[in-house]
């Protein structure tokens, strides 16, 4: 799996996760830059977004224009979960050997919460697809995706 494949993995878990995060996540991606009282009004952002993917400005979005602003909203989201997951990830990694090792990856916040409500927590091993003892980033994606995806499942299967 490539780095694309796997962040838009992660994403999506973490999207089933948290949706009313997701949902404030994608928010600003979706919107052009406007005053603070048009993205308090829903429907001043539904139209400034419209106005934003309608590129030829008549008045309806075509397939492409669609593709084009989802495509957008998409790639925002996840380069801004990129960006938060890199930040975790240089956090835990203290000894900035440019991975998480044995010794740090108790200190993962995924790991901890999984060890904390008694859920089974994967091997570093697991998810060390070069075998040199540490996940790099790419690695730590995978067991992000991973853990999110086995969070959402757990709360579908608690949904009435």
């Amino acid at each position: 799996m490539n780095r694309a494949r796997a962040l838009a993995a992660a994403l999506a878990a973490l999207l089933a996760v948290a949706p009313a995060a997701a949902q404030q996540q994608q928010r600003p991606a979706a919107q052009p830059a406007q005053p603070a009282a048009a993205q308090a009004d829903p429907d001043a952002l539904v139209d400034a977004t419209f106005r934003a993917w309608d590129t030829d400005q008549d008045g309806a979005l075509s397939p492409a224009e669609f593709r084009a602003g989802w495509g957008d909203i998409r790639e925002r989201a996840e380069a801004k979960v990129e960006a938060r997951l890199r930040e975790q990830f240089d956090r835990v990694d203290a000894n900035d050997n440019g991975g998480i090792d044995a010794g740090e990856y108790p200190n993962l916040l995924l790991v901890r919460e999984a060890a904390k409500a008694g859920k089974p927590v994967p091997s570093l091993a697991t998810f060390d697809a070069n075998k040199d003892q540490r996940l790099q980033f790419d690695e730590y994606l995978k067991l992000v995706a991973h853990m999110a995806a086995g969070a959402a499942r757990a709360q579908a299967g608690k949904a009435p």
